[in-house]
């Protein structure tokens, strides 16, 4: 089997899985009797901890192995799904589970894209194509989320908290066969002590940052981005309430985006990799900028689906081509170090916009919330494309 092929296969079992955890946390943790104020505190330590472990975990897989990193991360990610699931619903269990999976979560983050990455280009030698492996295993991760969208609604409607026991079995089915068909080369350490081995990889990999204009590019924009995720905890009792209540809008809503990010992605595979990625990370940030200025607007479900599926669509070319940057930017030596540096900025504003935003996110009002979206996103498409302009002008 073909390293692309494996890739998509490990891509779209994780997928399924953490798609059916992040459409469902929200409402039917809430619907369960856990508050909206508790789901965000949760997020904020899920990311915490994804933030502290993020770089530690990262220089680990690549000192000892990113195929063990990967295998360990995604059985803590199960055994945080198995939280969820049963027992009490008191905030302590609750923020336990949220705090596992950030653990779970900071051994996949820079370690399997790597390796499956370092497996691919190896494979293909001169002829490894950027965009066709990106787009090929966004698209079959996509194709995973519409199918955990289309079913997370009956999912959730028939089995409450035990949606979450489904997902973590995927992530473990996924774990067996990273450790089953993934292969990796024996890891050589150039220093005698621990300490100085991590030192140095984080060493190389803050250096890597340091003389890329891309990667330094990508950290504000990456940063900018997410402020629509932190307050997508709002989104599907929203699209539900406009929708009349039924939560089957839920499954219209996510099966809607993914269907749509899926062709984009499928475009893209077939197409040969760009001189640069940056026109394509402008120009769909200022199509999500679009689509919530949309949401903005939106009094009923159908206008109010528009705007979020406009802005789903641009993000399937936005990821795969920040992807791509952010793999071919690092050497094999410190890939997922320098994977996990990127993470780590990210994630530590994450942690903090989740944290700030608790107190305040039950009085939120929508259009407000999709402005302060339609602001990230164009400031942030601004600066790519103003940066980008620079780039070329240097050529």
């Amino acid at each position: 089997m073909k390293a692309l092929s494996k890739a998509q296969i490990i891509t779209g079992l994780r997928g399924y899985a953490a798609m059916i955890f992040s459409i469902a946390a929200s409402p039917v943790l809430h619907a369960a009797g856990v508050s909206f104020q508790t789901i965000s505190l949760g997020y904020g330590i899920l990311y915490s901890i994804l933030a502290l472990a993020e770089i530690p975990t990262g220089i680990s897989a690549d000192i000892f192995g990113a195929k063990k990193a990967s295998i360990l991360g995604g059985i803590l990610q199960a055994f945080a799904l198995v939280l969820f699931s049963f027992g009490s619903t008191h905030s302590l269990q609750i923020l336990a589970g949220f705090a596992m999976y950030g653990l779970g979560s900071s051994f996949i983050s820079g370690a399997l894209s790597a390796l499956m990455f370092g497996s691919a280009k190896s494979e293909d030698g001169e002829s490894f194509n950027s965009n066709q492996y990106f787009s090929a295993t966004e698209k079959v991760a996509v194709a995973s989320y519409v199918l955990a969208s289309a079913s997370v609604g009956v999912l959730s409607q028939f089995f409450g908290r035990y949606s979450f026991l489904l997902a973590g079995c995927f992530f473990l089915l996924a774990s067996t066969f990273v450790a089953l068909a993934l292969n990796e080369q024996n890891r050589e350490r150039k220093h005698h002590s621990l300490f100085n081995e991590y030192s140095d990889r984080l060493s190389l990999g803050f250096k890597a940052i340091k003389n890329s204009i891309q990667l330094k590019v990508l950290l504000p924009v990456r940063m900018l981005h997410q402020i629509e995720t932190i307050l997508g905890v709002l989104w599907i009792p929203w699209v539900i309430k406009l929708g009349g209540g039924n939560s089957i809008w839920m499954s219209v809503m996510a099966t809607g985006s993914y269907a749509l990010r899926y062709l984009v992605n499928h475009q893209f595979s077939k197409k040969s990799a760009p001189k640069s990625y940056m026109p394509r990370i402008a120009l769909s940030l200022m199509v999500m900028a679009l689509g919530t200025l949309i949401c903005v607007f939106a009094t009923n479900v159908w206008a109010a689906l528009f705007g979020i599926w406009t802005m789903a669509s641009a993000r399937g070319a936005f990821l795969p081509a920040v992807q791509a940057i952010q793999h071919l930017e690092f050497n094999e030596e410190v890939r997922s170090t320098g994977l996990s540096v990127m993470n780590f900025s990210t994630e530590v504003m994450i942690a903090i916009s989740y944290f700030v935003s608790a107190p305040i996110i039950d009085r939120l009002s929508i259009p407000y919330a999709w402005g302060i979206s339609v602001v990230a996103f164009g400031v942030a498409g601004l600066f790519a494309t103003l940066v980008n302009r620079n780039i070329m002008g240097r050529v």
